[in-house]
């Protein structure tokens, strides 16, 4: 093969560059001048390449580079269609230019799927194939690629092959299980869809695919199970060439949209870090600001993510939304007088936004200020008449204001009229219980629980309240009782398992209430009552340095909050006098 590019080589490489350098020659022009300078950069060293005379593999690795730069580009921007086919042109020259390299063809396929062009997309995986015959990411694309083409027997042929090389490779089983299911074999297909959601659980497409079979046996019980499992989340597999596509792009939007890619993939303090180098980027990026302070909070990283707050509202101090963010990070932290600030500020912002006049109302309830929460509770119900929740609340707002008459009216007339609205049931035996009608509430609570059909959460909640009730009552038995139930029924509660600390501690349990205690801070670390208790009981059996760390370690949830400093006070003199 000639090793210098005749005329025609040099039209066909106008995808992805042409004769003039700059500007850019490419039917794709880059908004950010950092991939501007990247595509700019790659094809000075083509040119430089082609102008040294150099080998066909040296000359297709760096057209090949500069193809996986736009198709990075297109990943995260799925709307930039001409850097896609610019990647398929360079693609196509690296091809010709050494067929010994598995990587063009693969990616040149990728790129042809993307744009629904199965046919194409499956001579390309071939390709691919022929040069590396074990690709398992190839074969499982053109296997793909073979069932939207209806030619299911090759399908099945290549996902054994896959299956062959990759044992339990659940995206595999899951074809093979659908092709099962579509020509009528429901035990294949069982079988199949069964060994590939044990390999990947949280793929919500085999659970729905295996309630399809489940509902064509005739097992209504199991297809509700897997029913409720059910999502748009497919079946993953690792694809090294695809992954590394979208973090090639420079600049501070594509370090966002990286930064994005490792928040879907759970991956929330690597997430922050580049959401960090993107703001490096360009301290101006409001959304990479934005995003760092949400990749903070589900880090856990409770300071940095206050600090992102307050950086990104300094910049831009009219951004509703995270005048509402930072406020629910604020309350969960304990801090309710600045959450009410800006959560104040985020209604004042916009005046619609129903869910920020909610949730304030909420906040100002907690704070005793039931009459401006009531305020709150009817701006929310003017904009929303049909807010069952809301109506609800404002009800409990009315018997905190001094209104139980008028709070219990329409608490009874929606138990009466909506039995299943456990929000409502959970908030008459609330107010029944305030006004000290202990025998109305667990009455009310009971009668409820026997008649009406409630969700696992629902019904956790219910029994946390009658189980609260029995407490006051001296019926400590039966309340733990109620409270092991709705902790088995959800485990995501905290407070069930810190109403079920103190039933234990009254009982003298105290092993079995620090372990409940420990299960409510595993859920909500920042619950200051659950880490000081759970502290008592550590200093109590000796356990003090343990006791200590719980406590200072209590400090970056809650802040300043004195109680934590006054406990570690306690807690040394107690530690020291043993």
């Amino acid at each position: 093969m000639n090793r210098h590019w005749c005329a025609g080589a040099l039209l066909a490489i106008l995808g992805c560059g042409g004769v003039e350098r700059l500007p850019l020659p490419s039917s794709y022009e880059a908004h950010d001048p950092a991939v501007r300078g990247q595509i700019a950069s790659l094809e000075r060293r083509v040119r430089s390449l082609e102008d040294a005379g150099a080998a066909d593999p040296e000359l297709a690795a760096a057209v090949g580079e500069l193809g996986r730069l736009y198709h990075g580009v297109n990943l995260l921007d799925s709307h930039a269609f001409t850097a896609l086919e610019a990647a398929e042109d360079c693609y196509r020259e690296a091809q010709r230019l050494d067929p010994s390299d598995h990587r063009w063809p693969y990616l040149r396929g990728f790129a042809e799927e993307t744009r629904g062009d199965h046919e194409t997309a499956a001579d390309s995986y071939r390709a691919a194939l022929a040069v590396e015959p074990e690709l398992v990411p190839a074969i499982q694309r053109l296997a793909q690629s073979e069932v939207e083409r209806g030619r299911t027997d090759e399908a099945t042929a290549l996902w054994n092959s896959a299956l062959e090389l990759r044992p339990g490779f659940p995206p595999a089983l899951y074809g093979l299980g659908l092709l099962a299911l579509d020509r009528g074999d429901t035990e294949s297909a069982t079988g199949y869809l069964e060994r590939a959601i044990a390999a990947e659980p949280g793929a919500g497409r085999g659970h729905y695919s295996l309630a399809m079979v489940w509902r064509r046996l005739g097992d209504e019980d199991r297809a509700a199970q897997h029913l409720a499992q059910a999502s748009h989340t497919d079946f993953p597999f690792d694809d090294p060439l695809v992954r590394e596509l979208a973090y090639l792009p420079a600049g501070s939007a594509a370090l966002v949209q990286q930064g994005l890619i490792a928040v879907q993939a759970g991956e929330f303090a690597a997430a922050a870090t580049v959401f960090g180098r993107a703001i490096e980027a360009d301290p101006t990026n409001r959304e990479a600001r934005k995003h760092l302070a949400l990749a903070h909070v589900d880090a856990g990283q409770f300071e940095q993510a206050e600090a992102a707050y307050e950086e990104l509202l300094a910049l831009d101090p009219d951004q509703t939304s995270a005048h509402f963010e930072f406020a629910q990070l604020l309350a969960n932290r304990g801090q309710t007088a600045e959450a009410i600030r800006h959560l104040t500020w985020a209604t004042e912002l916009a005046p619609d936004y129903k869910q920020a006049h909610y949730q304030l109302a909420l906040l100002l309830e907690r704070a005793g200020r039931p009459a401006e929460a009531l305020e709150r509770y009817d701006h929310v119900l003017a904009l929303d008449p049909d807010y069952a929740e809301a109506g609800t609340r404002r009800a409990t707002a009315l018997a905190s204001s001094g209104r139980p008459v008028e709070a219990l009216q329409i608490l009874h007339t929606r138990v009466a009229n909506a039995p299943a609205d456990a929000a409502a049931v959970q908030a008459l035996g609330v107010v029944l219980r305030q006004q000290n009608r202990l025998q109305e509430a667990r009455t009310a609570l009971e009668r409820s629980l026997r008649s009406a059909e409630f969700g696992p959460t629902d019904e956790a909640r219910l029994r946390t309240e009658l189980g609260g009730i029995l407490a006051i009552e001296g019926r400590l038995q039966d309340a733990a009782r109620e409270l092991r139930t709705a902790q088995q029924l959800d485990r995501t509660e905290p407070q069930t398992s810190f109403v079920l600390g103190m039933v234990l501690l009254d009982l003298r349990r105290p092993e079995e209430a620090a372990r409940a205690f420990a299960t409510a801070l595993a859920v909500r670390p920042e619950l200051t009552p659950a880490r000081l208790r759970l502290a008592a009981i550590l200093a109590q059996t000796d356990r003090c340095d343990e006791a200590l760390a719980l406590v200072e370690g209590g400090r970056r949830f809650a802040g300043n909050n004195p109680a934590f400093a006054q406990a570690s006070r306690q807690l040394r003199t107690a530690c020291a006098e043993r």
